[in-house]
């Protein structure tokens, strides 16, 4: 060490924001070696990284308590105060905030660097003005020079939370009322960045980055802002005056104070200083003018406490410590960690034991300089430290590496909450400052990596914990977005439709429609939407013109049971159809999403939707077209014309017996017509085939809904013949009727009649020849059928009918509508055909009124007597003739002339070829 006289030493004093620091960077790069110590871990990190900007990180070492990097040419070296080394004969020697000699706990420290380290060629001390007359009492060759502020620093008064300028920095003084006020302004302003002295540099500088690059417009720390770091803060709020300083809960200094509120404004920008409400009163008059003029009270002493004791002895020891100082400037130091440890195990037996072994008195007060990082206490923080103490004064004086492996393997766990996480990183500060001692554990370089990589994890997942808890970005995002007329931000689109702006989601984009992120605070949707409206619009009209000009690939109908039928572009709805001139021409009304466009672009894709409708109905629904045509065509005639139309309104298919007089009405050459259009006559239905698939029952169950302002009724399923229960209005759009207890497609049930007809022709046709195998003595069990008399009637094969699920008591109900009757034996499964227009006329006349007496009764002309059938003819000579009928008579039965003349099948129809063998028959 150089002797202090032979050298010059300089005291640079003044307020905050005068140039300290950076004056004695650059007197430490000027120079060919140096060291600064710093009050923080996280400043002297802070100008370790301006330094190796400088010099190069090869030239530079950085050592505190928990890291330490030393190069092994490095020449400059930056550290705490405790972890200066004043031994080392460097240059330059720097001591920053020398008024932290006045502190209870870390006090002597400072004062202890104040009066011996020394720099061979410059010495400087930064600090207060408040010390300047302990500078001159303690070093009498220190050369004062006082720097005035760059900035002025003024008081702005109390204000609100939700009042407080941005930029602004609210101090407080525990941890509970930081996360109180960073929840706070989380809720109206967007949220925080959190400094306090118990994070680790990664986080604190993860946290400070965030405000300084303006993702959030607050700072909310601890009085650790006053030690020198650097921020760009504007106002400075105090949202308590008073602190709890290990001891008792007192009223921060004017010093204190003016340390804190001269962090605000930097370099030539003016800064001011207040109170959130009125804490503790507010500031005094007195407090206010003294820190405006950065006018404070000198500081009368400094601690002290002996820096080297002698390890002769373990009263030795103790004694050296509480040894006074000698001069009046200083006073002794308070019972700090290390002391109070060491008295602690001072009354252990094995302690007290070895009380007399120079080495382990000393590596007793080694081990008890281990800083207490969680807060324990001294009697909880003992224990570690006299187990530290065990291994170093035993075996190899080494730490046992499995021990350190278990508690740093305990500790890798980054999950859990703000407090639990921070509980965590200090318990790793305190494997770091082991690891750093290479003669306390063996491979100390590769445990310093090991606990310097968790201690890193774990400040990533504390920064994200603080930002979850404290920044909502996206309304600080959107706050400071409003209030920017030309910003120009970066939008993104992804592809499930979230919308980011400048990396923030803000919702989704669902086609042309925008819906608010679901887990945003309602008071949020405003600025959310103003969002949307205005950074939205570009991507609106790219997708505008895409609709406009794409292919029909994109579009599709949606007819969801319940819904108005809409359609889509790709999956999202943008228009809905309404009721138009006729059923084939729907309106289309445009989604509201779409009506941010320009109208130009509305129109565009107003047009393209009707373009894209008129080509489904013309692929999957062109007879039903083709009808509203034909039945607007004033060539076509007017029966045919009303027929359509009716056929028009229930969209293609309708029951035989609602336009049965119309049908009746037509001329023979008017139904070819008909026909012509592909459409259907059947027994009970009229209908065209091609409307009966699956797309068309959907695209005429959307029309239907569309002209009858209704939802869309819920349809049978695909490829469905016969459905036992369901939507009747949905069925019948499909094409069901009802039959007995359940409904049978008409396609279906014109096919059942075609089968019963085609049955009843082949009946009546005589066969030509015997059948094959056919056995001339057959007997059965029935009555008069086993004398060989064939049974009344003719069968219908059910297999159709089972092969499509009906059950007998439908097939008859069915039948019996087609205008066929059960004869004979039920169990014989024989029929007759009665005929739709005499089934018709019988129920009219059980409807109808009676015969009146003075009518004569029809009698049959003579000759003109019911033929008997064979099987009845024996023994009718001794039948009884029933009451009231007269007895029936074998003479054949005249013609009718008030029926017009049958017609024929048709030459393409398969019974011509059953009505041509009935003729020849007949003439035979």
């Amino acid at each position: 060490m150089t002797p202090p006289s032979s050298q010059p030493v300089k005291a640079v004093l003044g307020p905050t924001n005068t140039g300290k620091t950076h004056l004695a960077v650059e007197r430490l790069t000027a120079r060919s070696s140096g060291m600064i110590g710093f009050p923080l871990r996280l400043l002297a990190r802070e100008v370790y990284d301006r330094v190796v900007a400088i010099k190069g990180a090869a030239q530079v070492a950085l050592v505190t308590g928990e890291e330490r990097i030393t190069p092994p040419d490095a020449r400059y070296l930056l550290g705490t105060m405790e972890a200066l080394p004043v031994e080392r004969d460097v240059a330059f020697v720097a001591i920053d905030e020398a008024q932290l000699g006045a502190d209870p706990e870390r006090g002597h420290v400072f004062t202890d660097r104040l009066l011996r380290a020394r720099g061979r060629e410059e010495t400087m001390i930064l600090g207060s003005a408040s010390i300047r007359g302990l500078v001159k009492a303690l070093v009498p060759e220190a050369e004062i020079i006082t720097r005035p502020r760059f900035s002025t620093l003024s008081y702005a008064g109390s204000s609100k939370l939700s009042r407080l300028p941005k930029r602004s920095a609210i101090v407080a003084f525990s941890a509970e009322e930081v996360y109180a006020i960073a929840e706070m302004l989380r809720r109206f302003s967007g949220g925080a960045a959190v400094v306090m002295g118990a994070l680790s540099p990664k986080t604190r500088n993860a946290q400070v980055a965030m405000f300084e690059a303006g993702e959030v417009d607050y700072l909310v720390a601890t009085d650790a802002i006053g030690m020198g770091l650097n921020l760009d803060v504007q106002h400075v709020a105090f949202a308590s005056l008073q602190k709890f300083d290990g001891r008792r809960l007192r009223r921060l200094t004017i010093s204190e104070m003016a340390q804190i509120a001269g962090r605000a404004g930097r370099h030539q920008q003016d800064g001011t200083f207040g109170t959130v409400g009125l804490p503790q009163g507010g500031f005094t008059p007195e407090e206010i003018h003294a820190i405006e003029g950065h006018h404070f009270p000198p500081l009368p002493s400094l601690f002290w406490r002996n820096p080297t004791p002698g390890f002769g002895s373990l009263d030795q020891l103790l004694a050296d410590l509480a040894r006074p100082p000698t001069q009046p400037m200083l006073r002794p130091a308070p019972e700090a960690v290390d002391i109070a440890v060491l008295k602690h195990l001072a009354g252990d037996m094995e302690v007290r034991a070895r009380g007399g072994d120079f080495d382990a008195v000393q590596r007793l007060w080694d081990v008890c300089g281990l800083p207490d990082f969680e807060q324990l206490g001294a009697e909880h923080h003992s224990r570690t430290v006299f187990k530290l103490w065990q291994w170093r004064t035993s075996g190899d004086g080494m730490i046992d590496p499995d021990w350190f492996a278990r508690r740093l393997a305990r500790l890798d766990d980054v999950e859990g909450d703000i407090d639990q996480l921070a509980s965590r990183i200090a318990a790793v500060r305190t494997l770091c400052f082991i690891a750093q001692r290479g003669d306390w554990i063996a491979g100390a370089a590769g445990w310093t990596d090991q606990a310097q990589l968790l201690e890193s994890r774990l400040s990533d997942a504390l920064h994200a914990a603080l930002a979850q808890r404290f920044v909502d970005r996206r309304l600080a995002l959107l706050l400071r977005d409003a209030g920017q007329r030309h910003a120009a931000l970066p939008v993104a689109v992804g592809a499930d439709g979230t919308v980011a702006v400048d990396g923030e989601a803000i919702g989704t984009l669902k086609g042309f429609q925008f819906k608010v992120d679901p887990v945003a605070k309602a008071s949020d949707h405003r600025l959310l939407l103003a969002a949307a409206e205005k950074h939205l619009r570009a991507e609106l009209a790219r997708r505008a013109t895409a609709l406009a000009e794409g292919d029909d690939g994109a579009l599709a109908l949606v007819a969801e049971p319940g819904t108005a039928p809409r359609l889509a572009w790709h999956g999202h709805a943008v228009a809905t159809l309404a009721r138009g001139p006729t059923l084939v021409q729907p309106a289309i009304q445009i989604d509201p999403s779409l009506r941010r466009l320009e109208p130009g672009q509305v129109q565009a894709i107003s047009e393209r939707l009707q373009r894209f409708v008129a080509a489904q109905l013309a692929r999957h629904a062109g007879p039903l077209a083709a009808m509203g045509e034909a039945a607007g065509d004033l060539f076509t005639p007017p029966r045919v014309r009303a027929l359509l139309a009716a056929l028009t309104d229930t969209s293609g298919t309708i029951p035989r017996a609602v336009v049965e007089d119309q049908l009746n009405a037509l001329a023979p050459e008017e139904r070819p017509q008909l026909r012509k259009l592909g459409f259907t006559i059947g027994s009970l239905d009229i209908f065209h085939p091609l409307l009966l698939k699956p797309e068309a029952v959907r695209w005429r169950a959307a029309l239907t809904a569309a002209q009858q302002g209704t939802s869309v009724p819920a349809l049978p399923p695909h490829g469905a013949v016969l459905q036992k229960n369901g939507s009747q209005a949905g069925l019948a759009i499909a094409g069901f009727r009802r039959c007995a207890n359940g409904w049978l497609r008409i396609d279906m049930a014109e096919k059942l009649a075609r089968q019963a007809h085609a049955a009843r022709m082949q009946a009546a046709a005589p066969p030509t020849s015997p059948v094959a195998g056919g056995d001339d003595h057959h007997h059965d069990d029935h009555g008069e059928e086993a004398h060989g008399a064939p049974p009344p009637g003719f069968v219908i094969d059910p297999a159709l009918a089972t092969s499509l699920g009906l059950d007998e008591e439908t097939r008859r109900g069915l039948l019996g509508s087609f205008g066929f009757r059960a004869v004979g034996e039920p169990a014989l499964q024989r029929w007759r055909w009665s005929g739709l227009r005499k089934a018709a006329e019988k129920r009219a006349r059980r409807k109808g009124p009676r015969r009146r007496p003075d009518t004569p009764k029809q009698t049959r002309p003579s000759g003109e007597a019911k033929r008997v059938p064979a099987q009845h003819a024996k023994g009718a000579a001794h039948a009884k003739p029933k009451r009231g009928k007269p007895p029936r008579t074998d003479a054949p039965r005249p013609p009718r002339t008030d029926r017009p003349e049958r017609r024929g099948p048709s030459p393409n129809s398969p019974f011509a070829g059953l009505a041509a063998l009935l003729a020849e028959s007949r003439k035979d």
